[in-house]
């Protein structure tokens, strides 16, 4: 996804209306799950990719801040690595 995309998807859930505050949560926190999943894929695969997924996590990091949560960081989730 580029970063236009992923900013795209992140204000069609901030402003879909059908969602309560915890809904978007959870959401914005699913996107996330799967951008550091994918993140560890090319890591372990060795692949190359021209994909920023640093300022994908950070567009992430932002929307869930402006919904007054705190992202859950790597060190909080126990021994998972990139």
């Amino acid at each position: 996804m580029t970063r236009q995309s992923m900013k795209t998807e992140i204000e069609e859930i901030a402003s879909n209306r059908k969602l309560n505050t915890q809904e978007q949560i959870a959401e914005l926190e699913r996107l996330r799950e799967d951008v550091r999943a994918q993140m560890r894929a090319e890591t372990e695969g060795g692949a190359a990719s021209d994909r920023d997924f640093g300022e994908e996590l950070k567009l992430l990091d932002e929307a869930l801040e402006a919904l007054n949560t705190k992202p859950e960081s790597i060190e909080d989730s126990g021994a998972a690595t990139l």
